[in-house]
């Protein structure tokens, strides 16, 4: 019975080894050629961080095959020229950040100009009208002190002539003050010049 137990196991053992001999036997070996074609599918897709990862585990095994070479390098240039892409688009993006928020500062000044604009033309405005109701309210004054030394003067009754007020002579009235020129005049003409020796001397009353 006991001789029967190490039979087995080695029987187990031989099994398991042809299997896993069979299981390479039948997987096929990948060559140069495959790494080459893979690395250009997953180029073809766009894919080039897949293509360099296939290509270098094909350069690892077949390190002087020219094609995987080429391939390489060509996806080595590929992957700078989308580096240096990212990097200008990056560096695009960051620019139209810079003017978009210089833009908007911009903006804002030119609206807090505006604002202060207006703010100074409506003080202006305020202040015209300000000035012109102070100038109405003071011409209404006036107006009113006027009206008020108007009211202070006499009334002039009709007929009445205001003193010192010059008036239209009738006709006798200017024959008379002529009579009574003329007879200023004879009387300073006849009347006889005072003694300068004696000023004192009184005239005679005749």
């Amino acid at each position: 019975m006991t001789s029967q137990i190490p039979v087995r196991s080695n029987l187990r053992l031989s099994l398991s080894l042809s299997l896993l001999i069979l299981s390479l036997w039948s997987a096929p070996a990948q060559t140069a050629d495959d790494f080459f074609h893979g690395g250009a599918q997953r180029f073809l897709t766009n894919n080039v961080p897949g293509a360099l990862e296939v290509v270098t585990n094909g350069l690892q095994r077949f390190p002087d095959d020219e094609k995987l070479k080429k391939l390489y390098d060509l996806l080595n240039q590929q992957q700078q020229q989308q580096q240096n892409q990212d990097q200008k688009q990056q560096d695009q993006d960051q620019k139209n950040e810079q003017k978009q928020d210089q833009k908007q500062d911009q903006q804002k000044q030119d609206d807090k100009k505006d604002q202060q604009s207006k703010d100074n033309q409506q003080k202006k405005d305020e202040e015209k009208k300000q000035q012109e109701a102070q100038k109405k309210e003071q011409k209404k004054k006036d107006q009113q002190q006027a009206g008020a030394k108007d009211k202070d003067k006499p009334e002039e009754k009709p007929g009445e002539q205001q003193p010192g007020a010059a008036h239209a002579m009738t006709p006798q009235e200017a024959k008379q003050l002529l009579d009574a020129q003329k007879n200023d005049e004879q009387v300073l003409l006849f009347q006889p010049k005072a003694d300068p020796k004696n000023p004192t001397k009184q005239l005679k009353d005749w």
